[in-house]
């Protein structure tokens, strides 16, 4: 029985190298989207998106985010699912202000299951700002983990919009009293 579990554990791993390195055909993947409009201006959300030290306050999905919004900054994150809590560190890709935050990581070894996260902001002549959540899975693994992360990933995007939109909506209408 312990053979087994070794020479299943070796192919997996086998299997993630060749599909990480391009020996393999194979790359399995699966990606995440969600999104709401939030009545306030793109300045206003993209400041409470990326005012990470807040989170803890008004944020249900990630609740911990540790690290400088600045493209190449590794980050500390805490995420809450309904059915467990992890920590890791992903590496910002791309920040582009008001309109743009990327990051990704690497399980392991490249090819196993890489992920890569961006928040994305949209909005025309002051209309309100449309947020969506974009996730994009790759690697060996991904058929296996994404059958357990998928429907809690996606709930806690969607909690995180709701709170997102509510916490700029707010800041937004005091900035507009004062």
């Amino acid at each position: 029985m312990k053979f087994l579990k070794v020479f299943i554990f070796v192919a997996v791993v086998a299997l993630g190298l060749a599909v990480g390195y391009g020996l393999s055909p194979i790359r399995p993947m699966r990606e995440i989207f969600t999104f709401t409009t939030i009545d306030a201006p793109k300045q206003q959300v993209w400041q409470v998106l990326t005012t990470f030290s807040a989170y803890r306050q008004w944020n249900p999905f990630y609740t911990s985010v540790d690290g400088k919004c600045e493209q190449g900054a590794r980050l500390h994150i805490d995420v809450r699912t309904d059915n467990h809590t992890l920590t890791y560190a992903p590496q910002i890709k791309r920040v582009v202000p008001q309109e743009e935050l990327v990051w990704s990581e690497q399980l392991v070894l490249p090819g196993l299951f890489d992920g890569e996260h961006s928040f994305v902001l949209e909005s025309k002549d002051g209309a309100p700002t449309r947020f969506v959540q974009h996730d994009r899975y790759s690697g060996a693994l991904v058929p296996l983990l994404m059958g357990l992360y998928q429907p809690d990933a996606e709930a806690g995007f969607r909690r995180m919009n709701d709170a997102l939109k509510k916490r700029a909506e707010q800041e937004s209408s005091v900035n507009a009293q004062l």
